[in-house]
């Protein structure tokens, strides 16, 4: 039988990862003072909306975004402070943490930028089909889903950073096994050091295992997120939903999932025209 070649740079960014020595990237100071100010019961809206009109670029992002046909038949918003009430605090939070992460991802490698591209679509994708899908979750936060979403593979973006600043050279197959081993322990530790939910923390390593049990029949997160990131591949429509754990728990027809894209095309293009 064939045997894969061994990837001595998956080995050595895992050893990395057990030695604290890969570096995981820094929230920027004024997303990370936004994301605490936020979780703040003591801070008013009034005192959001200063910190974040001192960054003119994220503050007309927030007023675009709440123009955007995601809020459609609604006034037209003109200012950070009608925005950010437009918009609610979870949805400015999706909104923060999707500017940090545009900020990390630079480069000048345009090996490393494609695939951070890749990174960038796949990533926005998941966000915006795990808010429509956790529309029918009540007990789910909507916006809360599609951070869960954006964030889910957010480990790449340390790896990334990592091959590049060492200037290793890779191939795709390389890439792919890096990932595949190392991603989602990457993206929990990036979460927690990111002071995230426990609810989200659990998502990068929990949504990977699509017949996993859990002591609550409730769906969560990680159940809406594993659904997101199958129909966002071309296999969708020949996967054996009935099959999938989190199908039964979101309670859900699994007729819907192969003709999710259609049924729901008007709401997709809406939440996708949020990270534009």
């Amino acid at each position: 039988m064939h045997q894969s070649a061994p990837c001595p740079v998956s080995d050595q960014i895992s050893q990395a990862i057990e030695n604290n020595e890969l570096v995981l990237p820094v929230m920027p100071g004024w997303a990370m003072k936004v994301n605490r100010m936020l979780d703040d019961m003591n801070i008013s809206a009034g005192q959001i909306v200063s910190a974040l009109s001192g960054d003119p670029v994220f503050a007309s992002q927030l007023i675009k975004t709440a123009n955007s046909v995601a809020y459609a038949g609604k006034s037209k918003v003109d200012n950070v402070s009608t925005a950010v009430s437009r918009l609610g605090f979870k949805m400015l939070r999706n909104l923060v943490v999707s500017a940090s992460m545009n900020k990390l991802a630079v480069t000048s490698n345009p090996k490393i930028q494609k695939h951070l591209t890749a990174f960038w679509e796949h990533s926005r994708e998941v966000a915006a089909i795990s808010h429509v899908l956790s529309r029918s979750q009540k007990h789910l936060n909507q916006d809360q889903a599609m951070l869960a979403g954006l964030t889910h593979d957010i480990g790449s973006l340390p790896i990334f950073i990592h091959i590049d600043k060492h200037g290793i050279d890779f191939d795709n197959d390389m890439l792919e096994k890096i990932l595949t081993k190392c991603r989602a322990k990457v993206s929990e530790q990036l979460l927690k050091t990111w002071e995230f939910p426990l609810e989200l923390v659990e998502v990068p390593v929990a949504h990977e295992d699509i017949y996993r049990e859990q002591s609550s029949q409730n769906s969560s997160y990680a159940d809406v997120v594993t659904i997101a990131n199958l129909l966002n591949r071309v296999t969708a429509k020949t996967i054996d939903w009935n099959k999938i754990t989190a199908v039964k728990r979101m309670g859900l027809r699994s007729e819907l999932y192969r003709d999710f894209f259609e049924i729901y095309d008007n709401d997709l293009r809406a939440a996708r025209e949020i990270f534009t």
